[in-house]
């Protein structure tokens, strides 16, 4: 009686280039498109509103919007390479995060640079394609990205630092659209954009509060945590929407805008903040993440507003 095993598969070609890569997908977090949702948002604001007061025709838009998605992809991800270069020791003490690409050891932080470097060139790269004024100022906010990850090892609220490094998409997007900025429009939108990131960057540090002391990451949570974190974050929410406000006062918005976007964007950001459970760790990833799609509830509003104008 004979016995037969089973060949044993060796990984093909496609196979060991998935798993050569896929650490670096990770560490850009192409896997998930939760932070390049959070980046590209207020890009979307910044052009429809341009687009709104300019008169801008659909045809424009529908080129503008995808170089700005890929634009924000290509961002986040440099970003988030950095981020973990810069945060692998404290990564490593974090539950959450000790299974990153570099506290792990599947990215060697040299590798990592180097992986870096060619996501900053592929950036410039893209933004030859942009007219002067957008990309310049989507350059002014490289520092901002790359700078915040430091502040979590110097202050409590490295959340405020976030939320002026991510409403800045605002302004990118208005300049894509218009190539120039207009402060009477543009500083009420910037200033809505920095709540809005401020607040649900906040909700996200909760999750690490337990770990982050030991870690020795300063966090806006831990400042927060005994202090009524609710009414904070309702602060920012009052002014995310208050400024979004002005901001169709100014642009001259119509009905579509006030009953729509506002009305649901108020209704979002109540539920969020209302119901989150600030104890939960995974409860409070989940109303974190729910911001990814804020843009979807804001949307028919925004478009409203200006096919109305453009028709």
């Amino acid at each position: 009686m004979s016995t037969t095993t089973s060949p044993v598969k060796t990984p093909t070609s496609v196979q060991k280039a998935i798993d050569l890569a896929f650490p670096y997908i990770k560490l850009a977090r192409i896997n998930g498109l939760l932070g390049v949702w959070l980046t590209f948002w207020p890009c979307v604001w910044g052009a429809l509103l341009a687009a709104y007061v300019y008169r801008v025709p659909p045809s424009t838009l529908i080129n503008i919007l995808p170089f700005l998605f890929v634009g924000c992809a290509s961002l986040h991800s440099a970003a988030c390479t950095i981020n973990d270069i810069f945060d692998r020791d404290m990564d490593r003490l974090v539950a959450r995060t000790k299974n990153r690409p570099i506290p792990s050891g599947a990215v060697s932080v040299r590798n990592a640079w180097i992986f870096m470097a060619i996501q900053v060139l592929g950036l410039f790269y893209l933004l030859t394609w942009a007219n002067r004024a957008c990309a310049l100022v989507a350059l002014a906010n490289l520092p901002l990205q790359f700078a915040y990850p430091l502040f979590k090892r110097f202050t409590y609220w490295p959340s405020a630092f976030l939320g002026l490094t991510f409403g800045w998409g605002s302004l990118v997007g208005w300049s894509a659209v218009t190539g120039s900025l207009s402060w009477k429009v543009n500083a009420p939108l910037y200033a809505a954009g920095v709540c809005w990131a401020f607040g649900y960057d906040i909700i996200y540090a909760f999750q690490d509060k337990r770990d982050d002391p030991q870690a020795g990451v300063k966090s806006t949570a831990l400042i927060l945590q005994n202090n009524r974190p609710k009414l904070f974050l309702s602060i920012l929410a009052v002014g995310f929407i208050t400024f979004f406000y002005i901001t169709g006062q100014v642009v001259a918005a119509n009905a579509a805008y006030f009953n729509l976007t506002l009305i649901a964007t108020a209704m979002h950001v109540a539920w969020q903040i209302s119901t989150v459970d600030l104890e939960n760790p995974d409860e409070c990833f989940q109303k974190f993440y729910s911001n990814s799609w804020i843009g979807f509830v804001m949307l028919p509003g925004l478009l409203l507003n200006y096919t109305t104008r453009v028709a």
